[in-house]
């Protein structure tokens, strides 16, 4: 009895953290270039109810419960949403604009919302490329992207990355990833479109993210159903020992 009140808990923390993450995607579907993330769900260790011998049947086995074991966030594409800004671009297919950031590292994001800092180099004020939090846009020879003649981009010059498995990149937030083991090395140079005047839109399907959150809601329902059956059985035993 104690194995089901084990698995019944460990059900409803999976679903806990599934209805975090579904949140999370919902608080997100304004946000450029936002992927929507999903969980994968592993189940537990099992045990033998009965051990047998050759060549009788295979052990009897239960399982202990479920886990998230991962989150796979998904990289489809976002709705391409027209601003008229000039400073604002979108990938028109795969591929990622490279991020130096303040540390000296890369990151990389496909939200273009751009900006532009002018400074003074070798005595020569210039006009570059950054973030809202000042990371420089890298051109194709891994120098920050230029701006002419107050807000020209030349955006055959972007430096767009693409991934051997984007799925495996680490979100560090605002938008951000950086390169893993499981991602595999960026590859820089990739021949993507780049519309200026244009911003990608998150991925998430409202209607798609409801029906996962009722799901949620209705297995986090019979898993706690489940947990009080157990309880009460428990009890009813204890009593009859009595």
């Amino acid at each position: 009895m104690i194995r089901a009140l084990y698995s019944s808990a460990s059900a409803m923390v999976a679903q806990q953290q599934n209805l975090d993450i579904i949140s999370n995607n919902i608080a997100n579907i304004n946000t450029v270039a936002y992927k929507k993330v999903r969980p994968a769900f592993q189940d537990a260790l099992y045990s033998a109810m009965d051990a047998r011998r050759a060549p009788e049947p295979v052990n009897l086995q239960v399982g202990n419960g479920v886990r998230v074991a991962a989150t796979q966030r998904h990289f489809r594409h976002g709705r391409l949403q027209e601003t008229g800004r000039t400073l604002d671009f979108a990938i028109d297919g795969e591929g990622f604009f490279v991020l130096l950031r303040p540390d000296g590292t890369l990151c990389y994001t496909r939200d273009g919302s751009f900006q532009i800092s002018t400074e003074q180099v070798g005595g020569v004020m210039v006009n570059r490329l950054v973030t809202p939090q000042g990371e420089y846009v890298l051109d194709i020879n891994g120098q920050p992207m230029e701006v002419y003649n107050g807000q020209e981009v030349p955006v055959d010059r972007f430096n767009i990355a693409v991934f051997p498995n984007p799925e495996g990149l680490e979100a560090i937030g605002y938008n951000r990833f950086v390169e893993t083991e499981a991602s595999g090395p960026a590859m820089n140079g990739y021949p993507a479109v780049v519309r200026q005047g244009f911003l990608e839109l998150s991925n998430v399907d409202l209607a798609e993210e409801m029906a996962q959150l009722i799901l949620a809601q209705r297995a986090y329902q019979l898993s706690s159903r489940v947990l009080q059956s157990a309880d009460e059985m428990e009890r009813l035993a204890n009593n009859l020992r009595e």
